[in-house]
């Protein structure tokens, strides 16, 4: 019996102690200061607007 889409029952996932969030977390920190304040690859840029534009005319239709 499968329980894949069944939302009644409770998945336990082990927890992180808090040596490990500790660490995680200053290693992300260290990370995105490397590239804060880098700008945004015009790439990235034209996916963001493709993707407003689509929000917008989908709303249009929704209205």
């Amino acid at each position: 019996m499968s329980t894949e889409g069944n939302l009644d029952q409770t998945v336990t996932r082990p927890r992180l102690g808090p040596d490990a969030r500790e660490q995680i977390g200053a290693h992300l920190q260290a990370v995105f200061a490397e590239i804060e304040g880098q700008p945004i690859p015009d790439e990235q840029i034209d996916l963001l607007l493709a993707l407003r534009r689509v929000e917008r005319e989908l709303g249009r239709k929704e209205a």
